[in-house]
């Protein structure tokens, strides 16, 4: 055989490479819609296991435990919605706007992605937690408002917690229920008069038009988002 010719068994170590990420995306799909409905607290991973069709031995070859499987969703969703949103507002010059910005895209996104704002309202704060990723960008862009005066000398502490409690609460009452079209915007610019803004201020840096975020069709998102349309059609 020449020597640069390539033995009909080279390609197995690619397929069972596939093979495996595709069981593993499964298992990640399968369990972003089971603590929607479960919540985080609860041990989901028999439910997984029977939503992604697959033996419990299988299971352990790819996550461990509740919190690994958990640890894998949020990390693989804030991944998704930072290449999202960050295109969208880093070159935004005004860090007030930039801030309203970022924020509006995220609630926007949670708006429009059911099963998203139901995973995330059921993580709670322990889920904010994991997904620090998604708002690494915010304190900077608070404090720079700060700096050049566009924001009260508020502690970035207590700025953040207020953030977070309201993104909480709006996240949680788009899960159960439809809301106004322009409710992120007024969740927003009640946290922005929190930090000294005017009205006519918030105003403005909430008026902006967002482009549409579509998620990618191979993303956790999308895929998640249809897989769980596809059961409740069929259910």
């Amino acid at each position: 055989m020449p020597a640069t010719a390539k033995s009909p068994l080279d390609h197995r170590p690619r397929v069972a490479a596939e093979r495996r990420e595709r069981m593993r995306r499964r298992l990640i799909e399968s369990a972003m819609i089971v603590f929607a409905e479960k919540g985080v607290g609860a041990s989901v991973i028999p439910e997984v296991v029977a939503a992604a069709e697959v033996s419990q031995g299988s299971f352990y070859n790819y996550f461990r435990t509740n919190d690994d499987l958990l640890a894998a969703v949020s990390s693989e969703l804030s991944a998704e919605m930072i290449e999202l949103i960050e295109p969208a507002v880093g070159d935004i010059a005004d860090p007030a706007l930039r801030a309203a910005t970022g924020m509006r895209y995220y609630l926007h996104l949670a708006r429009s992605q059911r099963l998203l704002a139901r995973f995330l309202a059921a993580g709670g704060l322990r889920l904010l937690s994991q997904q620090s990723e998604v708002f690494r960008y915010l304190p900077a862009d608070l404090e720079e408002g700060q700096q050049k005066g566009r924001f009260a000398p508020v502690p970035l502490d207590i700025v953040l917690d207020v953030a977070a409690g309201a993104a909480l609460v709006a996240i949680d009452r788009m899960a159960r229920g439809r809301v106004a079209k322009d409710y992120p915007e007024k969740i927003i610019a009640a946290v922005l008069r929190t930090l000294g803004m005017t009205i006519e201020e918030t105003e403005r840096v909430t008026a902006p038009v967002l482009r549409k975020l579509v998620p990618a069709a191979d993303s956790l998102l999308a895929r998640a988002q249809a897989r769980a349309k596809a059961q409740d059609a069929a259910g």
